[in-house]
């Protein structure tokens, strides 16, 4: 079934996409802080560092699979949403990729690390690339969006 949306409809799903995308960038950059500001403050602080370790223990993993529930429907809206306004699959390529990253680190990290496939730290390092690159996925198109918002349509 197509829906037939008005002009002022349209313009508010794309005002929708643009704010999810600048969303799913947020939440990006919380993971990242957080892969990066846990083992700083777990190192300066003793107590906290008995009780929350950094890499393979419990919180990494659930923080991402917590985080994780509102990056995809989220990522996922924006990217639809923008692709079919603009047309262009980079947007698409580089958010899913992103997007891919997370999902396997969330999902299977504790899996790889325990078979050896990556280190303790590796998994930090490609959830901050997965994150980056994701982020770089919903700029893009931010950017795509607002290049053909005259095109955009919603079929």
């Amino acid at each position: 079934m197509v829906l037939a949306l008005n002009a002022p409809n349209k313009k508010r799903i794309i005002i929708l996409q643009i704010y999810f995308d600048r969303f799913a960038i947020i939440l990006s950059g919380i993971c990242a802080i957080h892969c990066v500001a846990l083992p700083i403050v777990a190192s300066l602080m003793p107590l906290l560092a008995t009780t929350i370790q950094h890499g393979y223990d419990l919180h990494e993993f659930w923080f991402h699979q917590f985080i994780l529930v509102f990056i995809l429907p989220i990522s996922l809206f924006a990217l639809v949403a923008g692709f079919r306004c603009h047309i262009e699959i980079t947007p698409i390529v580089i958010g899913g990729i992103g997007l891919g990253v997370l999902v396997i680190m969330a999902l299977f990290a504790e899996a790889l690390i325990s078979q050896h496939i990556i280190p303790y730290s590796g998994e930090t390092v490609l959830a901050i690339i997965g994150g980056i690159v994701h982020a770089i996925g919903h700029v893009l198109n931010v950017i795509s969006t607002r290049s053909f918002r005259m095109h955009c349509s919603t079929k």
